[in-house]
Formats: structure tokens, C-alpha cells, sequence
């Protein structure tokens, strides 16, 4: 009897262990989606200030793209490219901006 209340409770135990894990990938992925929800909603809103935009060079054109973004709180560097800057000016950014 001691042996199978002693297997439950091991159990028990692992089965709590799986679901604090479980609501720790749960709280991480909410708060991924969150970010994503809320760069998607930034990225729909561009679209139409991008509409009315004149004709540029390629190379003009991609120059702008990467400063717009970089202001706009992006990474363009190779390191990082695309995820949002949360602690101020990347070096590797700026360099890429000053070429």
C-alpha cells in the first residue's frame, strides 16, 4: 500500500512539474504573439503611406528602407536583423547607416 501511495505521489509530482512548465511556455508564447499582434498592426499601417511613394533607384530605394526601419526601432544589422531594439542604438546598425 505505502509503495503505491509513494508512486502516486511521484506521479503527482511529475505531472505538477509538466504543468508549471506547460504555463511557463503558455505565458511566453502570449507574450510573443502580443509582440507579434502588435508589429503586425504597425506594419499594416504603412502600407498606405508606402502607395504614394515616387519612383527611387534600387539602391536609394533599399538605403531608405534600412534607415526607415532603423528608425522606426528595428535591427538592420546581420546580428539581430528584424527583431525590435529594446536598449537603445545597435553599433552594428549605425555602421551599416553610415556606408
Amino acid at each position: 500500500m505505502e509503495e503505491q501511495i509513494k508512486f502516486l505521489e511521484d506521479k503527482l509530482e511529475e505531472f505538477y512539474r509538466a504543468l508549471k512548465t506547460l504555463k511557463e511556455d503558455h505565458k511566453l508564447l502570449m507574450q510573443e504573439n502580443q509582440r507579434l499582434e502588435k508589429e503586425n498592426k504597425w506594419l499594416k499601417e504603412q502600407i498606405p503611406h508606402l502607395k504614394g511613394k515616387k519612383e527611387l533607384s534600387p539602391v536609394k530605394e533599399g538605403q531608405d528602407a534600412l534607415a526607415r526601419l532603423y528608425n522606426e526601432g528595428f535591427h538592420i544589422c546581420h546580428l539581430h536583423y528584424g527583431s525590435l531594439r529594446n536598449e537603445g542604438d545597435c553599433l552594428f546598425c549605425i555602421s551599416l547607416l553610415k556606408k
